[in-house]
């Protein structure tokens, strides 16, 4: 979906193939590998030109994983290393209890009775090995191929503390990526952060505003629009999340259109407000499809589901190459 400025007589000529692009990753579990699907895709166009990226919690594994891959070995080490982790990830499935019958109703009602404390003393994340074997993270803060935002929450304000390249660790990602019914806080510097997909999801403003991006593309894991309103329980937490997990990105791109319209009605803006006023900003988005029960769980990432989304993933970005051609 693509925004159309309302104070411009004409759209400005498309910048996601002609300019520096700033990318936002939603986050959103094993729904992330649609996310590496349209990266893929992106990373085949010479022309594309990532100026930064932003992510909270599965779009901050694939912005860490695209920043070390271009480090290694440009576009090409990009989309290894996605495909990489998305395949590590899917071997994780193969010792998940979570495709039994009634697993994932089971597991909902064990994590409103016991914290992951409990259930989980020993804080045990596969995730975590996966990210230590693939990205030399001291490399990465000294060389980062482009600018990084990394969305985590801090869990005694509740407000987003978003961490740069050159302050990148596995230790923040993890946080990133907590889900707090599942892992335990993760602690940095003395306090406990959690995923960041509740604070900013991802975090756009602060890339937008730090960086000298002409376009705007925002990867969302959570659907444009639903049918209906669902009735069964498990079904109305499950779309409850999902409107929840986007009310961030929501209110920044609000804000974001709130200052575009500002800076076209002062007058003659400074550049830096100029080019918000101009900046193309589009959203690519996940169907509704894959929130349906036979298409799998967001915390299951068998390879079946996860080819499914990487191919939906590349198929959604390729729609948006062909309009840029017309």
């Amino acid at each position: 979906m693509r925004w159309r400025s309302p104070f411009r007589s004409e759209p400005p000529p498309p910048a996601l193939l002609a300019g520096p692009c700033a990318l936002g990753l939603q986050g959103g579990g094993a729904h992330g590998a649609f996310a590496w699907g349209v990266l893929d895709r992106l990373l085949e166009e010479e022309d594309f030109q990532p100026a930064a990226v932003s992510g909270a919690s599965a779009g901050a594994v694939n912005a860490v994983a695209l920043a070390w891959g271009l480090l290694q070995g440009g576009r090409a080490g990009a989309r290894e290393t996605l495909a990489r982790i998305w395949s590590d990830i899917g071997k994780l499935s193969a010792f998940s209890p979570m495709g039994l019958p009634g697993a994932d109703m089971q597991f909902d009602l064990m994590t409103r009775v016991l914290s992951p404390y409990q259930f989980n003393p020993l804080n045990l994340n596969p995730l975590r090995d996966i990210l230590a074997g693939l990205v030399d993270f001291e490399r990465l803060r000294q060389a980062a191929p482009l600018p990084l935002f990394i969305a985590t929450t801090h869990v005694p304000s509740g407000d987003v503390r978003i961490f740069r390249e050159h302050e990148l660790t596995l230790e923040v990602l993890m946080a990133s990526t907590c889900i707090p019914s599942m892992h335990q806080a993760v602690e940095m510097d003395g306090e406990p952060y959690w995923d960041g997909g509740f604070s900013a999801n991802p975090p756009i403003l602060p890339m937008v505003l730090d960086t000298d991006c002409r376009a705007l593309l925002v990867v969302k894991l959570t659907p444009d629009q639903e049918d209906g309103a669902p009735v069964a329980a498990p079904d109305i937490f499950s779309r409850l999340r999902r409107i929840l997990f986007n009310a961030p990105l929501q209110r920044e791109l609000d804000a974001l259109r709130d200052i575009g319209k500002a800076a076209a009605e002062g007058g003659r803006p400074p550049p830096k407000l100029a080019r918000l006023r101009d900046l193309e900003v589009r959203t690519l988005a996940i169907g509704p499809e894959f929130f349906q029960k036979p298409k799998g769980s967001a915390l299951d990432p068998k390879p079946q589901m996860l080819e499914r989304l990487f191919q939906a993933g590349r198929a959604k970005a390729q729609t948006l190459i062909d309009s840029l051609a017309d």
